[in-house]
């Protein structure tokens, strides 16, 4: 069994790897990257199972997912590897339907787990709104997926061994015309270890105060569901927390008005402890969490506040 796996970044290439080594345990892992990696990252993604790297021009990256599509599956190809792993971020699963487009292979985006089913590939990912789990066998080889993974604490292992190619894409070149610099990102949810999340039960945007007040005397971050961010736009949506945004999964995750639909609970369910706040004591939150207070937020959290003031702030 051979896998190959890519992220866009050397974290995102070792939390696959890592992955993979527990769910399907491949003889051999093999890791494609565009950018050369620190030793630092080599040992990383060594210790994630990665044996061997493969370090392609930036060109094929910068061209864009055509050419990377191309020189993945032509590494896929070269190395006759059973299945094709992408990081499932918007450009890798881009990235991800046209390998398997040119590899003619079997495909399954935004999974939830990929596991060994005889001679297939068993996949399960969320379907209809996140309402409904789907599971799909895929028997063709080499089969590509493309999945987000929690981050591992990895332990720095072996570098693998580094070989540089010059795959010359037949895809077409792209031109850019402009390029504009992204607004730099204020923070990495997924590396958070306390998370303070707020939802629609907050009714105004101002009253976000209250949670960021929160979170700043606790040393947390602020995220949100996909209503806050996505829809009334109170918050960046690199603070969603959810199916099509970040996945967390911190010491202590806090909920604050979040009923808990599925598509927010895949996001944070690796939290090691869960306490959330909600009116309706229905709320799906409520099994989701090791705590749950059915209260008005309104009422509790300028208590908790206060309280917190008191004990932590000197």
């Amino acid at each position: 069994m051979k896998a190959l796996v890519f992220g866009e970044k050397p974290e995102q290439t070792a939390s696959l790897a890592a992955y993979l080594s527990k769910s399907i345990q491949p003889e051999t892992t093999y890791a494609a990257a565009f950018t050369e990696y620190s030793p630092t990252e080599l040992e990383t993604v060594g210790g994630a199972g990665v044996k061997k790297i493969y370090v392609l021009p930036d060109k094929n990256w910068h061209a864009g997912p055509a050419s990377t599509a191309h020189a993945l599956s032509e590494l896929a190809k070269q190395n006759g590897v059973d299945i094709v792993v992408v990081y499932a971020s918007k450009k890798g699963n881009e990235i991800a339907a046209r390998t398997a487009q040119r590899l003619d292979a079997s495909y399954a985006s935004e999974v939830i787990s990929v596991e060994r089913s005889g001679d297939a590939f068993l996949v399960k990912r969320l379907v209809l709104g996140g309402g409904y789990v789907a599971s799909l066998l895929l028997r063709h080889r080499p089969s590509v997926v493309s999945i987000k993974p929690a981050s591992e604490n990895i332990v720095p292992g072996d570098k693998p061994v580094v070989e540089r190619l010059n795959i010359v894409s037949d895809a077409p070149e792209v031109k850019f015309l402009e390029s504009i610099k992204p607004e730099k990102a204020h923070v990495d949810l997924e590396k958070a270890g306390v998370v303070v999340a707020v939802g629609r039960g907050f009714k105004k945007k101002e009253d976000l105060a209250m949670a960021e007040e929160l979170a700043r005397i606790i040393g947390a971050e602020v995220g949100c569901s996909r209503p806050i961010s996505g829809d009334l736009k109170w918050l960046e949506e690199e603070r969603h927390i959810g199916l099509s945004g970040k996945r967390v999964r911190p010491s202590l995750y806090i909920a604050l008005g979040i009923s808990g639909q599925v598509q927010h609970l895949v996001g944070m369910r690796d939290s090691k402890t869960v306490i959330a706040v909600n009116t309706d004591p229905n709320a799906p939150m409520a099994i989701e969490s090791d705590y749950f207070f059915v209260a008005d937020l309104y009422k509790i959290l300028p208590i908790t506040i206060e309280s917190l003031k008191k004990k932590l702030v000197s």
